[in-house]
């Protein structure tokens, strides 16, 4: 008995650090995530000043056709 006993102990143990190590993967990609989108929305904020810039030029254009 005590051998089984041991074994499932073992089992759980592994089974334990199986999903500690899931978990740390799955806070990494959160972490990746997180970064991704703070570099995209920065690209948007660039665009969105880019467009802002074009606006008068865009006017001018209109205007001469």
């Amino acid at each position: 008995m005590g051998n089984r006993e041991s074994g499932c102990s073992y089992q759980l143990s592994v089974i334990s650090y199986q999903l500690s190590a899931i978990s740390y993967q799955l806070s990494a990609i959160s972490y990746q995530l997180s970064v991704i989108s703070y570099q995209l929305s920065a690209i948007s904020y660039q665009l969105s000043a880019i467009s802002y810039q074009l606006m008068p030029y865009c006017a001018t254009l209109k205007a001469d056709h």
